[in-house]
């Protein structure tokens, strides 16, 4: 049976994002406190409920608004967005580690960044999968099903999820503790059946931009990048 969704907006916390809910799901995702007239998840982080036409609409209008430059405007919200989300997976983590002596990022990375997302999948963001085979060098390969945004703009000729990259690069920057770079080089919004991402430092993501540009596919970039590695 079809799903209806709903887009939910963080409240409480930098940075405002967005967060698309099952309607069949409100029950666990959602604490309603008719009193004051709010939403909340059961960590008491206060939400708010949108129309998914709000992903077509909000993008529409930074695109407006900011032009040439809107996907800078998405991808560091989305980097934003990561870096406030980890930091917050953080402090929650901190007291079972060590005795709140330790940090996430001296726990594996592939526990903490499947942990990190797992509340996104739930929430309707999309199942991602990790590949850290090249995490050595500081290369993360994303696998991405049913982003909302790919599914917004179906048929554009350009990747879109450049608030996706954004998120990737600003959790894994966080958990690396250096600035990682994000690129798309595989879009659902073209016909793909999956979003694929490479994260790492800014020379990889460069190149891995490029050869897309070029016309070369996801699986034959990500083979570049692992015989570098």
């Amino acid at each position: 049976m079809a799903c209806a969704h709903r887009v939910v907006r963080k409240c409480d916390a930098q940075p405002r994002a967005l967060l698309l809910v099952p309607i069949v799901s409100r029950q666990e995702l959602f604490q309603p406190d008719l009193q004051q007239g709010s939403l909340r998840r059961p960590t008491g982080q206060r939400l708010a409920a949108l129309s998914i036409e709000f992903i077509e609409s909000y993008h529409l209008t930074l695109l407006e608004k900011f032009g040439d430059t809107v996907q800078d405007v998405l991808y560091r919200t989305g980097f934003e967005w990561g870096l406030q989300e980890m930091l917050r997976l953080n402090e929650q983590l901190r007291p079972s580690l060590g005795g709140g002596n330790l940090d996430l990022w001296q726990m594996d990375a592939k526990y903490i960044i499947d942990t990190w997302w797992a509340p996104l999948a739930e929430a309707g963001w999309g199942r991602c999968t990790f590949d850290f085979a090249a995490s050595s060098r500081g290369l993360v390969f994303a696998d991405l099903q049913s982003s909302i945004v790919a599914g917004a703009f179906a048929g554009s000729d350009q990747p879109v999820c450049h608030l996706y990259a954004g998120l990737l690069a600003g959790g894994l920057s966080f958990y690396e503790r250096t600035e990682r770079h994000a690129v798309e080089v595989q879009c659902a919004a073209l016909g793909a059946a999956t979003c694929t991402f490479v994260i790492g430092p800014g020379a990889e993501a460069d190149s891995a931009e490029t050869w897309r540009q070029q016309g070369l596919p996801a699986v034959e970039i990500i083979s570049r990048l692992r015989s570098a590695s």
